[in-house]
């Protein structure tokens, strides 16, 4: 196994060490906050306002800057343009509004407007964590739920009251029936999801592209991929003596120091704080220590979705808790990115036992993957408030990505971590993919 701990006593060699790798120093580029727009209306803040006929809505527009742009802005409702801050509904039907300034579009705010004999369904939660409540409400044309008088169908049976909880993971369908001057009308009917948390193990792989032994944790983390989904990598690349490493993440050493990892690479921590590495004089590793968390039921969900425009890269992370958050808890946003070519060191071409015997040494164009190119959070995490049960926790990081990343191979890993750092739960998402709670 490669070491080389005994250099770092070297003055010379600890001089270049600290100045190409500095524990103070960021990785390369920062997050940025981007200038957003904010539609408002007089009929509420909800997602969903519901109206009558011949009903009218003021709009208003606050830039991130604090500054109004409600008379700078062009207003589209269904994607027509309309010339005024207000509008009159006098039709019914679902209406999506919308404000863009110059290149800028503002949240989406949707209407529905009802005749007097109809009603609006609603559901509190789309996607519920199981045994979570889900609550169906039934508004009026004037906002008044009418809720308590109907009767509700899930999956075409009725229930008792406008509540609704299942242990199990599926999907359902919901209508309601209410009377009107004594005649029956029916909803159309929605659809709502329950889905059981699922715990993604955290591997992180302490590697280099000089380290010939590497190669044997680059195997082992492959067929944990083989053996369950439910696994999020993170290659954390340092450099040694010699050329550089391509992929050397900045903060490696502040992450070593914390994680009490040593310079004998390499080295796997499971869940951030619990090493997981080969047994003695052995390629094998113990899948079973991965494998037997992987993709058990927890209480705690993470959700991804990012999207990037030009440079400017978006992140936002969510949280769901099915008992509440925990003093201490943090978020963890990393950066990814795969399919970066560098030739890799590999001590195991002549060992007829591993995948990479007679690859050669050094493996010329070896593809890496899952990189850590950055850190969007604080390193550790940022804090978590205290969050209540099913209430959903969400960050939004935003992201100027350097010229030498490859966008198309981004990726992020989401943690949510304890106190002590080590992880309760994770997600991984592509760049661009909305990555949903599961």
């Amino acid at each position: 196994m490669k070491t080389h701990p005994y250099f770092k006593f070297l003055l010379l060699f600890a001089f270049i060490a600290i100045a190409a790798c500095s524990k103070k120093e960021d990785p390369i580029g920062t997050p940025e906050e981007n200038f957003s727009i904010t539609l408002k209306s007089s009929a509420g803040t909800e997602e969903l306002e519901i109206l009558s006929v011949n009903d009218s809505v003021f709009f208003t527009v606050t830039g991130s800057d604090g500054v109004d742009y409600s008379d700078m802005v062009t207003y589209y409702v269904n994607e027509t343009p309309i010339l005024t801050r207000a509008y009159f509904f006098t039709e019914t039907g679902t209406f999506d509004v919308k404000a863009v300034y110059n290149d800028i579009t503002s949240n989406v705010l949707r209407f529905e407007v009802l005749a007097l004999t109809e009603r609006a369904l609603t559901i509190d939660v789309s996607r519920a964590m199981n045994n979570q409540t889900v609550t169906f409400g039934l508004l009026d044309g004037s906002g008044n739920n009418t809720a308590s008088e109907a009767t509700f169908y899930v999956n075409g049976n009725a229930i008792s009251g406008f509540t609704f909880a299942s242990a199990n993971e599926e999907g359902f369908e919901v209508y309601a029936e209410y009377m009107v001057n004594n005649e029956t009308f029916t909803t159309p009917a929605k659809n709502f999801s329950v889905y059981i948390p699922k715990r993604n193990v955290v591997l992180e792989d302490y590697t280099g592209t000089w380290c010939g032994y590497c190669l044997k944790a680059l195997a082992a983390i492959d067929s944990v991929k083989v053996l369950t989904p439910h696994v999020s990598i993170v290659a954390i690349h340092e450099s040694s003596f010699g050329p550089p490493d391509p992929m050397s993440f900045p903060q490696v050493d502040d992450l070593q120091a914390e994680f009490d990892v040593p310079d004998s690479f390499p080295q796997t921590q499971m869940n951030r704080t619990v090493k997981w590495n080969s047994l003695p004089n052995s390629l094998l590793y113990d899948y079973d220590a991965v494998t037997s968390i992987a993709g058990l039921e927890t209480d705690v969900s993470v959700a991804i979705n990012s999207q990037i425009s030009g440079s400017t890269l978006t992140v936002d992370a969510k949280v769901v808790y099915r008992n509440g958050s925990e003093p201490g808890d943090k978020l963890v946003v990393y950066l990814l990115e795969s399919g970066i070519v560098a030739d890799q060191a590999n001590y195991f071409n002549n060992n007829s036992n591993s995948p990479y015997f007679e690859w050669g040494d050094p493996i010329e164009d070896f593809v890496h993957e899952d990189a850590l190119r950055n850190s969007l959070s604080d390193l550790f995490g940022d804090s978590i408030p205290e969050t209540s049960a099913f209430v959903v926790y969400s960050k939004s990081y935003t992201f100027n990505v350097p010229a030498e990343y490859n966008a198309a191979n981004l990726s992020f890993v989401v943690m949510v971590v304890k106190a002590d750092n080590s992880a309760k739960n994770s997600q991984h998402a592509k760049l661009g993919e909305n990555k949903i709670f599961q």
